[in-house]
């Protein structure tokens, strides 16, 4: 049962208790943290986790190439036991939303998704009124709809909402047990304890499976980078209502597992017959490091994501050369004073200097010069 029991219970309780009955009747198998994760122990005081046998449709598809953080999956389990409000925060490119979206492969949990932007509004999260073959119908938002039935809830870019709809949702951040959908209206005839039995009604019930998660680059808090234009500043107690995580670049050794993963991925699903040799897979890896350690000097205005280099790695075993896959994955994509800092960094780890494609290697000034040059000698 879902919270359309409200359509025959009339308290709190009674739904709670729907919701309760509808866990305990799942089938379920208890699998290792070890064998859900790829780790080579399992998690300390979580050695076993409960599994719905049955594949929910919802459920997302599981990446078996995903590298996982140990202490990042312990912490955010034990958060999840404990109903909060979750955000990972981190550079572009860490692997926050593959992070929520492959917990939720791994635990067979149910999982709708929505990317945040300035449009996203109090409508798109908790519903609306609509009209339906005439008549008034009041509709759930995608949040409302996760929070009634029991789905976890990703937004995608979070703090790219206006911060008066964050903190519209106030009470479903912070785990109340019963929330009132304000847009719903009451019909003033209505005796307040007949509420919860309006089906589809102003008010609805926390179910306990419900989780809600967010992936930001700032966390919500004031930043003067320029690479995350579009990017609010939020309410202090609204971000006191989240757990928040940082997800930062995977490890050296891990990224290189990760991208040959990834790259023996997509080779099997277009059944290509190459793949990345293993001092390319660990050329890149280092060139991403170089390049991120000179950000952090503030050598260079930018980073290199793992979602950048998996993408070069994509283009080398399509184009078969390592500088044109270069070049369209990464190097186009730089701010100009990163494009001089990439083409050291490329050479010092390959050892040959990048060769630029006729685009970028060849100007207009010295195209013009031999035209007219070829045009005055025709003259002579």
């Amino acid at each position: 049962m879902t919270n359309n029991t409200q359509a025959q219970h009339t308290t709190v309780a009674e739904i709670q208790a729907s919701h309760l009955h509808e866990i305990r009747n799942r089938k379920i198998e208890r699998v290792s943290t070890r064998e859900l994760f790829g780790f080579a122990n399992d998690i300390p005081g979580l050695e076993f986790m409960p599994i719905p046998v049955e594949r929910h449709p919802l459920t997302p598809a599981a990446q078996d190439d995903f590298v996982f953080n140990e202490s990042l999956v312990r912490r955010t389990l034990l958060s999840m036991a404990c109903g909060d409000s979750i955000m990972f925060v981190g550079e572009k490119g860490t692997g926050k939303t593959s992070l929520a979206t492959q917990l939720h492969a791994r635990l067979n949990k149910p999982l709708v998704g929505i990317t945040g932007s300035n449009g996203v509004d109090d409508s798109y999260l908790l519903g609306c009124k609509t009209i339906q073959d005439g008549d008034v119908k009041a509709v759930d938002g995608v949040l409302s709809y996760a929070y009634r039935h029991g789905l976890s809830c990703l937004i995608d870019e979070i703090c790219t909402l206006r911060p008066g709809v964050l903190v519209g949702i106030n009470d479903i951040l912070q785990g109340d047990e019963l929330v009132t959908l304000k847009h719903h209206g009451i019909d003033p005839n209505l005796d307040p304890k007949e509420l919860l039995s309006l089906k589809g009604g102003m008010n609805i019930v926390r179910h306990p499976q419900f989780r809600l998660f967010g992936t930001d680059n700032t966390g919500g808090k004031q930043s003067r980078d320029p690479r995350f234009q579009g990017v609010n500043s939020q309410n202090a107690a609204v971000r006191s209502r989240f757990t928040s995580f940082k997800v930062g670049f995977m490890s050296p050794e891990q990224e290189m597992k990760a991208l040959k993963g990834a790259a023996a991925a997509f080779a099997a699903k277009r059944k290509l017959q190459t793949s990345v040799s293993d001092f390319n897979i660990q050329a890149m890896v280092e060139f991403a490091f170089r390049f991120r350690k000179a950000f952090s000097m503030s050598e260079a205005s930018d980073n290199i994501s793992f979602r950048e280099i998996k993408r070069w790695a994509i283009k080398l075993m399509m184009y078969g050369d390592i500088h044109e896959s270069f070049v369209d994955a990464i190097y186009s994509n730089l701010e100009e004073s990163d494009q001089v800092n990439a083409e050291n960094h490329f050479e010092a780890t390959f050892g040959t200097k990048l060769q630029l494609p006729d685009e970028y290697a060849i100007s207009v000034a010295s195209q013009a010069d031999a035209f007219t040059a070829g045009n005055i000698a025709k003259r002579a």
